[in-house]
């Protein structure tokens, strides 16, 4: 199926699980925002996890990396699913230290002079991305590229650019507003 079907599709699919809602929301970063993605909702559906799944695939395979990671909480399920699709190993990435057990920040197994791409469900300042590639990279995991489902466009792929990472998205701000 071409790639403009898909997004199409996986508007549409968003839309009718309600996982774009509107409104008044105070998103993670601080800002507000009259529409809100929950792609954490959208993804909770095999038939939506899939769409996202083919469309990022779409855009890894043109990406040098050997291992997935995947930031908590939402983009574990894009993830995994990437994982599942490609056959390249995971990893998930901590918001915290647990204090518990291993108390690792990243799970799964990973080396010296790996490159991990990250996954995440929306940005919008690109923070999360950021704290993740910090994180990964002080394990000694090299980070050249992030996929998200949903770019908001306030500036994340600006910031990512300025320490060497490069912003993919499956859909813009845009994308979801023209999309019916």
């Amino acid at each position: 199926m071409r790639e403009k079907a898909l997004k199409t599709e996986l508007v549409k699919g968003m839309k009718s699980v309600g996982a774009l809602k509107y409104g008044r929301f105070v998103l993670s970063s601080g800002k507000v925002s009259d529409y809100y993605v929950d792609v954490k909702l959208a993804s909770s559906f095999p038939e939506i996890l899939s769409l996202i799944s083919t469309l990022m695939k779409r855009v890894a395979i043109k990406l040098d990396f050997n291992r997935i990671a995947g930031v908590a909480v939402g983009g574990i399920p894009i993830a995994t699913s990437l994982s599942l699709e490609t056959g390249i190993p995971l990893l998930v990435v901590r918001k915290k230290r647990k204090e518990y057990g291993t108390k690792n920040l990243v799970e799964g197994l990973f080396g010296e002079g790996d490159v991990a791409i990250i996954v995440e469900d929306v940005t919008t300042t690109g923070n999360s991305i950021l704290d993740a590639a910090s994180v990964l990279r002080n394990e000694g995991v090299d980070v050249n590229d992030a996929i998200v489902v949903v770019d908001r466009e306030e500036g994340a792929k600006e910031k990512l650019k300025n320490v060497g990472i490069n912003l993919h998205s499956i859909l813009s701000a845009d994308e979801l507003k023209v999309i019916d």
